[in-house]
């Protein structure tokens, strides 16, 4: 799988500098000799890590199967009618053939987009003299950063959870670019390498006097989103003490508070919905940009005649999810996520308006679950008070009046993290983890026992026969 992806890795590798070295293509035709002459400039690192996030906001992967789409159908917060295209992964069914191809296409994605990193770390080193301020350090991590979450995306999805089968075959952890094929490592090995990238890279993207930073992009990684990134990891390896502290690192970041602000009631309440930030925008950590995004969203969240292929939740699960019979009916969630297109209830969350300041993006790594990691954590270490005004913090924000009890149980706490990420997370494929995670057998909304057979996908076919993977 690896040779293959090299075949055709240069393909997407220069897709966003066609312009500017088409000549490359008439007169260097082998792939290494372009590599070196894109690289012989830092203009070239830049657009190489500009083609690495429009691969990842493709629709195979960020732009909508890793988030609205499969991983999100995992999770069971749809309710899906018969024909719906997703209605196999519903079922958990992987051996459907449409269900391979979205699976197949998620691990082929990943790993180009991997290969692409890498040749770009194989040159960053060669000539720091091209960069301009110091700006090494930046690309160098930014890199390191983006190989490392993708190794743990992969990681989530295809091999079991840590805390379950820590020396269980997983995934090939790729560093090199190289048509060598790389042995799988184990779950214990693949954690401990993404956590070695991200901790490299969150110290190099440290801002420090002389060295470009872009702590202001959130569509792209930075030191903030790498931190963030990192409590994720250790929080998937039980390292709870580090989780605690990655996630704090980001909750008390004067450039956190100063500039990813709660979502304030005005960007939600206009009379033009136009103006809605449903995404609570400013919150997220990181997010991609997805071009022309309506095209890809309308058939699923609005009314196009087709009801089949809706992906939402029912009135009655939206209620449950949201808790409104406890009186948490004012959850600026609840009441801005899900409404009628006509006569029809839709997820609303990623609705598109034509000039809207919030079209064509998804989130990846939100502030508030920086406060549910560090909230699990403090449960962890039996600090429940503290625990509990983390989730506070986070519902207040999200316009509930009525807050957590400070005198609730470890377990009460515990489920009403749940509840949280149910809640932040509907439409962005992050609770199938969290139910993975924490080993849950029964998945709210199936009848199917959940073991390896759910919580791991499997390899493509030509992975397993020429890569000899297990």
């Amino acid at each position: 799988m690896e040779k293959r992806i090299i075949r055709y890795l240069f393909l997407g590798l220069f897709i966003l500098s066609l312009n500017s070295c088409n000549d490359y293509f008439d007169v260097r035709p082998k792939s290494q000799v372009l590599a070196k002459h894109l690289f012989e400039t830092e203009q070239g690192f830049e657009d190489q890590l500009i083609g690495v996030y429009k691969r990842l906001s493709s629709t195979s992967l960020y732009g909508q199967e890793m988030t609205f789409g499969f991983m999100e159908v995992l999770s069971q917060n749809y309710d899906l009618v018969t024909g719906n295209s997703y209605e196999e992964a519903g079922r958990y069914n992987y051996a459907n053939t449409s269900m391979k191809s979205i699976i197949d296409q998620i691990w082929a994605e990943m790993y180009a987009a991997i290969a692409n990193v890498n040749v770009m770390l194989q040159y960053v080193d060669d000539d720091l003299s091209i960069f301009s301020d110091n700006n090494h350090d930046h690309y160098k991590g930014e890199a390191l950063g983006l190989r490392g979450f993708l190794h743990f995306e992969l990681l989530r999805i295809f091999a079991p959870a840590y805390t379950l089968n820590p020396s269980a075959l997983a995934i090939p952890y790729v560093t090199e670019y190289s048509p060598s094929v790389t042995p799988q490592s184990t779950v214990e090995e693949a954690i401990n390498l993404v956590i070695r990238d991200l901790e490299e890279a969150e110290a190099l993207l440290q801002p420090k006097e002389g060295v470009m930073t872009l702590t202001h992009s959130s569509y792209r990684l930075t030191y903030v989103s790498v931190n963030a990134i990192l409590a994720r990891a250790y929080q998937w390896k039980g390292d709870m003490e580090n989780a605690l502290r990655c996630a704090r690192a980001v909750i008390n970041d004067p450039f956190v508070v100063a500039n990813y602000r709660w979502v304030d009631g005005s960007y939600l309440n206009s009379a033009e919905k136009v103006y809605w930030d449903r995404l609570f925008s400013m919150e997220l950590l990181f997010r991609l940009n997805v071009l022309n995004m309506d095209e890809n969203t309308n058939a699923y969240f609005r009314n196009t005649g087709d009801e089949t292929q809706k992906l939402s939740p029912s009135p009655e699960k939206w209620n449950d999810i949201y808790e409104f019979t406890s009186g948490n009916g004012t959850d600026w969630r609840y009441s801005k996520h899900w409404e009628y297109d006509g006569n029809v209830p839709y997820f609303a969350k990623y609705w598109q308006y034509n000039g809207g300041q919030y079209n064509d993006q998804v989130p990846v790594i939100r502030k508030s679950e920086m406060y549910y990691i560090a909230a699990e954590a403090l449960v962890s270490k039996d600090s429940i008070a503290q625990a509990v005004a983390y989730l506070n913090e986070v519902r207040t924000n999200r316009n509930i009046s009525n807050p957590l009890q400070k005198n609730l149980s470890a377990a009460d706490v515990q489920n009403e993290i749940y509840k949280e990420y149910r809640k932040e997370m509907v439409g962005e494929g992050q609770l199938f983890f969290y139910y993975k995670r924490m080993g849950y057998t029964s998945i709210p909304g199936s009848a199917v026992t959940a073991s390896d057979n759910v919580y791991v996908l499997p390899m493509p076919d030509n992975e397993i026969e020429f890569g000899s993977r297990q």
